[in-house]
């Protein structure tokens, strides 16, 4: 979502579920589907699209009391781990009380920021990346935000 966009959200209460790197990753995931290969060609501009949106938005993110970022275990036993991030305010609501399912602690929503995300692989080894809208688009980007 854009900053903007949130920020009216919090002012008016107004629906927020603008993202442009939401539609992006529907196109990718239809045109992948129909070419039945991600590796194709036909899926570069689309990937440039996603990689030069990624940084212009905000997501959301649930943390637990004491404001860690909820973790998925990568494999177990294990220590690698992703976050589950939200391009939207609707993504978020239905994301979250999924995963909210799986978890005791009570969970809040977080605001985080592509720099957010860069130091948090910046400072935690174990931080292997992110799932964008898990329950729904599951599109996966790793700490570097790379495919």
């Amino acid at each position: 979502m854009k900053p903007k966009d949130y920020e009216d959200y919090q002012k008016n209460n107004v629906k927020a579920s603008k993202s442009p790197i939401k539609e992006y990753i529907q196109i990718y995931a239809d045109m992948a589907k129909k070419l039945k290969s991600e590796d194709a060609p036909e899926l570069d501009a689309v990937k440039r699209n996603i990689k030069k949106a990624y940084p212009d938005e905000i997501y959301f993110t649930l943390i637990d009391e004491i404001e860690m970022p909820v973790k998925l275990l990568i494999k177990e036993p294990g220590k690698d781990y992703i976050i589950p991030v939200f391009t939207d305010i609707r993504e978020y609501a239905i994301g979250s009380a999924k995963i909210s399912e799986l978890f005791l602690d009570k969970l809040e929503m977080k605001v985080i920021t592509p720099d957010d995300i860069e130091q948090m692989a910046a400072e935690d080894e174990h931080f292997q990346g992110f799932v964008i809208n898990p329950h729904s688009q599951n599109f996966n980007m790793d700490r570097d935000a790379n495919f």
